[in-house]
C-alpha cells in the first residue's frame, strides 16, 4: 500500500515546456486560417503567461480557443492539466493529461507533469510508472529531473536505497539539481558516510540561495560537529535559533545538547 513517509507532497516540480515565451496578453486570438501552427503556439505562450501571472481561468480561455481549432492538439490538453492541477481539480486535470497522452505518448514533459499530478494525490506506485516512462526518453531535456521525482517517490515509499540510486542518477545527468544535493547529503550522513555527505551539502550550498532551511541547517550543524569546523557549526546554530526557533530541529539540537 502507498503510504508517505517524509517530506512535502509540493516537492516536485512541474516541467513547464509545454509553451516557451510565456508573455501576458489580453488581445483576442489571431485568426488561424493562414497558419494553424502560429496560431496555436501563440496561444500556448499567452495561456502560460497568464497561469503565471495568476489568471487560470483566462488561460483555460486561450487554450479552449486552440482545441476549436484542433480538436487533438496535445499540448493544450497538456497544459490544460496543468492548469487544472494548479487549481485543485485533480480529476479535470487527470482527465486532460490522459486525452494528451492518447494523442502523444511520446510527450515526455505531459508524462511527467501527470507522474506530479499523481504524486501530489499520494498515488506513488502510478506516478513511479510515469516517471520511470520519462527516463526512457534518452532525448528529453528534462530527463534529470525525472530520475529526481523517482528518487522522492521513493522516499514516500520508504525505499532509501532506490532513492539514493535514483538521486545519483539525476546528478550524473545534471550536477546543479538543489533539491537532489539536499537528499543525497542526508541519506549519505545516516550511512555514516560523512565525507560523501559533505560533498553533496557542498554542492547543495553553492546551488542554494536565499534563506536555507531548517532541515539544511541541522545537517549543516551534525557535519560541523563531525568535522570539527567551529565557526560553520556557530553560523549554522546561529541561524536555527534565529530564524527557526520552533522547529523540530530546533528541538532536536537542543536534545542533542541535553545529551551530550
Amino acid at each position: 500500500m502507498d503510504r508517505p513517509v517524509r517530506s512535502s507532497l509540493k516537492t516536485l516540480a512541474l516541467v513547464a515546456s509545454l509553451a516557451l515565451s510565456g508573455c501576458v496578453s489580453t488581445l483576442p486570438p489571431e485568426r488561424p486560417a493562414r497558419d494553424p501552427a502560429t496560431f496555436e503556439q501563440k496561444n500556448l505562450d499567452i495561456a502560460f503567461g497568464f497561469l503565471q501571472e495568476g489568471y487560470p481561468g483566462r488561460a483555460i480561455g486561450r487554450l479552449n480557443e486552440i482545441l476549436k481549432v484542433n480538436r487533438r492538439s496535445a499540448r493544450a490538453y497538456g497544459m490544460l492539466g496543468v492548469v487544472y492541477q494548479s487549481q485543485g481539480e485533480y480529476d479535470l486535470a487527470e482527465d486532460n493529461f490522459a486525452r494528451s497522452l492518447s494523442i502523444d505518448s511520446s510527450a515526455s514533459d505531459v508524462r511527467n507533469n501527470y507522474g506530479v499530478l499523481l504524486y501530489e494525490q499520494g498515488k506513488y506506485t502510478k506516478a513511479r510508472e510515469q516517471f520511470l516512462r520519462v527516463t526512457e526518453d534518452v532525448y528529453y531535456q528534462q530527463r534529470s529531473r525525472a530520475f529526481e521525482n523517482l528518487g522522492f517517490v521513493a522516499l514516500q515509499m520508504n525505499d532509501l536505497a532506490q532513492a539514493r540510486q535514483q538521486f545519483e542518477r539525476a546528478l550524473r545527468l545534471d550536477r546543479n539539481l538543489l533539491r537532489a544535493s539536499l537528499e543525497m547529503a542526508e541519506l549519505l550522513y545516516n550511512d555514516g558516510n560523512y565525507v560523501e555527505s559533505e560533498r553533496f551539502y557542498n554542492n547543495y550550498l553553492r546551488l542554494s540561495t536565499g534563506r536555507p532551511g531548517a532541515r539544511s541547517l541541522w545537517l549543516g550543524i551534525k557535519l560541523a560537529r563531525v568535522f570539527k569546523d567551529k565557526d560553520r557549526l556557530d553560523e549554522y546554530v546561529d541561524q536555527l535559533t534565529r530564524y527557526y526557533p520552533g522547529s523540530q530541529e530546533y528541538r532536536n539540537y537542543q536534545a542533542s545538547l541535553r545529551n551530550g
